[in-house]
């Protein structure tokens, strides 16, 4: 049985990695003014060029209205371009500009820099990411299976 004990450490250090990771970060996103949010959504723009603001909201689990401002701003500062789709003028794709290019590559520069500092190979993050892929395969089965009334009575 699960004791309570160890679902509180694995919450603690998903926080404790997530806050290192950002704070890792840090400089890169003060010297070329961006944030997560902006290379996620470049990086998402990079990966699919059909991306609509729908799908990116989707990816990203965020609500499409929040998604749209920071989207306009970053068209505004030209690291991204809306594209009308020739079979559709209703559809919009979000695509990275030149200038939006250039700053993931940095950035993926910038972050293989500062891992190489924690692991001079990528054998330990492997691992790690091959543990979380088989934790959040059994998270997902997990949500897939119906709350029943039976569960709450066995509280």
């Amino acid at each position: 049985m699960i004791q309570w004990e160890v679902i509180r450490e694995s919450e603690k250090l998903k926080a404790e990695i997530t806050a290192v990771s950002q704070q890792l970060l840090q400089p890169f996103y003060e010297k070329f003014r961006t944030n997560a949010l902006q290379l996620s959504i470049l990086n998402e723009a990079e990966a699919n060029p059909n991306l609509t603001l729908n799908t990116l909201a989707s990816v990203l689990n965020r609500a499409a209205t929040n998604l749209s401002v920071k989207v306009t701003a970053m068209v505004k500062d030209d690291l991204l371009k809306k594209v009308v789709a020739n079979h559709d003028r209703r559809i919009i794709y979000i695509q990275p500009t030149a200038k939006g290019l250039d700053l993931i590559k940095k950035s993926r520069e910038f972050i293989i820099k500062r891992y190489e500092l924690v692991d001079d190979d990528d054998t330990d993050i492997r691992n790690l990411v091959s543990s979380a892929t088989v934790y959040l395969d059994k998270l997902l089965e997990a949500k897939r299976k119906p709350v029943t009334q039976e569960l709450f009575d066995s509280l």
